[in-house]
């Protein structure tokens, strides 16, 4: 990425000064060198915030969305057990008319038994009556009657009443025998009714437990939830923090390049070793040390500003400085010249610039002349990538 400023004379001699000040004195924290983006570090902050914002927002999401789940499957127990809670009572009910059933079946299978033994005893006292006529013997019942058709009519009717007596006794008999199986069903269906409502009361137990603990789990969500909320609203005021910070910064660093483009401008102003040629920087313009490097070229700017012992084209100076036995890398450092080979834009014998800020191993701000192919124009860029870096020289 490139981002090239082009400066007048006046604007070139304030950059050069600062440029040739920076490689001695770092910039303060908090306050940027002219041309230098402040809010990048403070982008960077702001943007990890943000970041852990947004992975918080998702969460929190998450959280809901399983609380909402919780309560709507606590609600539908709830329905669970209110159904249940309905069936057990219309259990209960037909247990009582059950219960009321076999105690009226109880009640006739005695009437019955009652009334049975009464017409066994009828019976009984009629045929000893019969048979005995007050204890004499059948015998003697036929001597005393007036004629054996008065003793085998009274033997007719005592048949008569026999039989009848028979037929009750056989009847009563019957219902007993039925009311005993409808007994017997009706204590079987009030055994299963029994039943019934003890499963439906466990199920009722298990429901009432599972809606317990979906409350609990929807209350353990919301209350994540509630802390997630915390740490958002905790990030909201980081950033609020950071970016005042960042405006604050900015607003220093404004500042501090409007009271050293005034010094320049004072400086040259007064003639205190500035110059121009044609609208461009004369040799050595505001560099202290000479050098023979052809002038307006990037390598003459860089001499310029710092000792060059070594020669040679841009893409030699890394080779030339460690072989003289110079410190070199591959990190930027203020102060340090950045080598670039040729190609990508960069001239055919390469480029060099002058670091005086430094963000990242691959994000760093530099003063160079000639990146426009201008002679003398002198320029601030931004480079965010080591593409075609050769290296740095200390």
């Amino acid at each position: 990425m490139r981002r090239t400023t082009r400066l007048t004379c006046k604007l070139a001699a304030s950059v050069l000064l600062i440029g040739a000040l920076a490689a001695a004195v770092p910039p303060p924290s908090g306050v940027a060198l002219p041309g230098i983006r402040l809010t990048d570090s403070y982008d960077q902050q702001i943007g990890q915030l943000q970041q852990q914002y947004d992975a918080l927002g998702t969460q929190l999401q998450s959280l809901q969305g399983g609380e909402a789940a919780a309560n709507a499957e606590a609600a539908a127990v709830q329905q669970q057990i209110a159904g249940t809670e309905a069936q057990i009572a219309s259990d209960q009910t037909q247990i009582n008319q059950l219960n009321l059933a076999l105690a009226q079946t109880a009640e006739a299978i005695q009437v019955d038994t009652t009334h049975l033994a009464a017409q066994k005893a009828q019976l009984t006292q009629l045929t000893v009556e019969i048979y005995t006529e007050g204890g004499t013997g059948v015998v003697e019942g036929l001597v005393d009657s007036q004629s054996i058709a008065e003793f085998m009519g009274q033997l007719d009717s005592a048949t008569t009443v026999s039989r009848k007596v028979q037929q009750l006794m056989a009847q009563v008999e019957a219902e007993q025998q039925a009311l005993d199986v409808l007994q017997q069903t009706q204590q079987s269906r009030l055994a299963q009714a029994a039943q019934a409502e003890s499963q439906m009361e466990a199920d009722q137990a298990a429901l009432q437990g599972q809606e317990s603990e979906l409350k609990e789990q929807a209350a353990s969500l919301g209350s994540q939830a509630s802390g997630l909320v915390g740490q958002r609203n905790s990030l909201l005021s980081q950033i609020a923090t950071v970016r005042a910070q960042q405006q604050a910064a900015e607003e220093a660093a404004a500042a501090a390049a409007a009271e050293a483009a005034a010094a320049a401008a004072a400086a040259a102003k007064s003639g205190g070793g500035s110059g121009t040629c044609g609208g461009v920087l004369c040799p050595f313009a505001f560099g202290a040390i000479p050098d023979s490097f052809p002038w307006g070229q990037c390598t003459w700017y860089v001499a310029s500003l710092r000792e060059v012992p070594w020669g040679g084209n841009a893409d030699e100076w890394f080779g030339n400085a460690r072989a003289m036995g110079y410190s070199t890398g591959s990190t930027p450092k203020p102060g340090a010249v950045v080598v670039w080979g040729p190609g990508n834009g960069y001239s055919y014998y390469g480029h060099v610039a002058y670091v005086v800020a430094v963000v990242s191993p691959s994000h760093f701000y530099v003063d160079e002349a000639n990146f426009d192919e201008i002679p003398g124009s002198i320029d601030s860029r931004e480079v965010t990538t080591l593409n075609d870096v050769e290296g740095f020289i200390y």
